[in-house]
């Protein structure tokens, strides 16, 4: 689909379902190394009463999408509503069956010291990896008084406005579709999905990378004209831009959907043009707020984090824990965790039922973050939900495919409520916990 002839397009479409086959057929593995870590050491743990809310109220709209025009609306809309309520009614807790939800986070909530060495825009310090972010709590924090409580309040605050967003895309995309059934088919699989427990107060800040409005964009973009199809990418570039400026894991995202833009309908040069829409449109409100910093904040930008990397073969020192390689029981079950808390079966389930129009741009848009996940090693997991749910921006594509037909979102509506339970089960037994290495 990206090349000129028809041939060239088979052999690519060929080479990318072959590629896609192979990364989830890994995942596969990691999966039932998974499952036999679990069976063998975890007991199972029901969820807290937030992943029924989302998954009730996920299911509710999947199943009014069957209903007229009008009345689905009204349910979408109430939904919406119902759930921005819950998210400031029912916080999570800080821990559950003794383990900590959110160490980092807690941490630096709690003591206003580790707050202020975390952010430093007071200091005129703005780390790199979540500029936006950081500046952004930081005025949370100078708007409830630079107090020892407003960390916390400003951790409560981001993780509301960041649900309200959340909302407020699902709600614009599904009146951009004019309320079709797929779009708001869309809105109940997107609120099911384990990342929206992290919008009930959770105190971290990856999940702010997460823009679901980008792929209902993508997907108007192959139903209108040249321009309008343009437009599309470049108001879609843009907002995956800004959810990267707020944390870093958005540029998964944005790698994803500059790949999905190229795949769509036209010629070379048309598909070029949109893949460029969208990257520039992205870069721009990635960086163009660091212009800002420098100009008008006088602030210094510093890079100071590393990512953890998993060995292949032998197990490494990172962070002061002990890094299981991937070829290892231990380091395929961890991989496996990861890959299915992050959304990844949802995306296997949506290309065996893919129409083949959407074949390539689903791959392609999930691609990154299927290749990041084999690699990727937390220092702070099982227990790092913030990055753990927000890892795979492929989660909404699969969505948004298997939101075509109210079957197969049925599916994953039960796909969904298996990895609530996978979720708590994992944090009740602290399953794949690091094993610290005295220095």
């Amino acid at each position: 689909m990206i090349a000129g002839s028809s041939h060239e397009s088979r052999t690519i479409r060929f080479l990318l379902v072959g590629a896609a086959g192979a990364l989830l057929l890994l995942h596969a593995v990691g999966w039932v190394a998974t499952a036999t870590v679990f069976w063998e050491q975890a007991t199972l743990h029901v969820p807290r009463i937030q992943s029924a809310i989302v998954v009730g109220l996920g299911l509710l709209v999947v199943r009014a999408a069957a209903a007229p025009r009008r009345n689905r609306r009204l349910v979408v809309v109430f939904v919406l509503v119902c759930t921005a309520v819950a998210f400031v009614a029912l916080p999570l807790p800080k821990q559950f069956e003794g383990e900590g939800l959110m160490p980092g986070g807690n941490d630096t909530g709690s003591s206003r010291g580790q707050f202020e060495n975390r952010f430093r825009v007071g200091q005129g310090d703005v780390l790199f990896h979540s500029h936006l972010g950081d500046v952004v709590m930081t005025a949370l924090d100078a708007a409830f008084g630079r107090t020892e409580t407003s960390p916390a309040r400003a951790y409560d605050t981001l993780s509301r406005l960041a649900g309200l967003l959340f909302l407020l895309e699902l709600g614009i995309a599904a009146a951009w579709h004019r309320w079709s059934r797929q779009s708001c088919r869309y809105v109940g699989l997107a609120i099911a999905t384990p990342l929206c427990l992290l919008f009930f107060g959770y105190w971290d800040l990856g999940y702010l990378s997460m823009a679901v409005g980008v792929v209902p964009l993508l997907a108007l973009a192959s139903k209108r004209g040249a321009v309008r199809a343009h437009a599309v990418a470049l108001v879609g570039g843009g907002l995956q831009g800004l959810h990267a400026a707020l944390h870093g894991f958005g540029l998964l995202g944005l790698a994803g959907g500059a790949l999905a833009a190229l795949s769509r309908p036209g010629d070379a040069l048309r598909r070029c043009v949109r893949g460029m829409t969208f990257t520039s449109a992205g870069v721009a409100l990635y960086l163009g707020w660091v212009f800002f910093y420098v100009t008008l904040g006088g602030l210094t930008v510093e890079w100071e984090r590393q990512l953890g990397y998993r060995p292949l073969f032998e197990p490494m020192v990172f962070d002061n824990k002990i890094a299981n390689p991937l070829l290892s029981q231990a380091g395929f079950g961890e991989f496996g965790l990861f890959s299915a808390l992050s959304g990844v079966p949802l995306l296997a389930l949506a290309l065996l039922r893919a129409r083949r129009a959407t074949l390539v741009p689903t791959i392609l848009f999930a691609l990154p973050g299927l290749i990041f996940l084999v690699r990727w090693w937390p220092p702070s997991a099982p227990f790092n939900l913030d990055l753990m749910l927000s890892v795979f921006p492929g989660m909404f594509v699969a969505c948004w495919v298997l939101a075509s037909s109210h079957k197969t979102s049925l599916r994953a509506v039960v796909v969904l409520a298996g990895l609530h339970v996978l979720l708590w089960t994992t944090v009740g037994n602290g399953v794949f916990s690091r094993v610290d290495v005295i220095p």
